[in-house]
């Protein structure tokens, strides 16, 4: 790989900056030669802009720290590149166990509103009562297809072919749609 003249300049600098206290040249330096290159990278990897930038600001912010310890990366556009793509999975990763324990933070132990039982109970009433008003073989189709039983499962239950049992699962929950008032009865 061919070294640019700007990629010049940041290796001289740092190389002056590891017999130095001062770091603020070098990493001038080497932001100057790498920023651009290093932020389209994270674009492309990152969905989210400001994060993307975040983690642009990280990259250079861990250099300094480098730097000031007297580690400096002997290639520090490898060596950005690499940290980048670690924040960029670390932070991945974070948000992915934080969207897992989240339902965890809610405090799931707080009673319904008195209202919302009642509400409940009468449209339960309404449904069984709904279901009552259909034919034996298209209620028990639909309770068990309700239950998570497959097309098969019914019609070998109820003796049918899965085609007809198909046909009978559509008409009755259009039955029962009609007799709760429509789709938005449900709702």
């Amino acid at each position: 790989m061919r070294m640019t003249e700007r990629e010049g300049v940041a290796i001289v600098t740092i190389g002056a900056a590891g017999r130095s206290s001062d770091v603020a040249p070098a990493v001038l330096a080497i932001y100057s030669a790498h920023h651009r290159e290093l932020a389209s990278f994270i674009r492309g990897i990152e969905r989210d802009p400001a994060i993307a930038e975040d983690i642009l600001s990280e990259s250079f912010l861990r250099l300094i720290e480098e730097v000031r310890r007297g580690r400096m990366p002997d290639q520090p556009r490898a060596w950005l590149y690499r940290v980048a793509a670690n924040l960029v999975v670390d932070g991945g990763r974070h948000r992915s166990v934080a969207g897992r324990f989240l339902g965890r933070l809610v405090d799931h132990r707080t009673e319904p509103p008195p209202d919302d039982t009642i509400l409940r109970g009468e449209l339960r009433r309404e449904v069984w009562t709904a279901l009552g008003t259909l034919p034996r073989d298209a209620r028990t189709a639909l309770l068990l297809a309700a239950h998570g039983f497959s097309g098969r499962e019914v019609a070998q239950a109820l003796g049918r072919t899965e085609l007809a049992t198909r046909s009978l699962i559509c008409r009755a929950r259009l039955r029962l749609r009609e007799e709760l008032g429509g789709p938005e009865a449900l709702t």
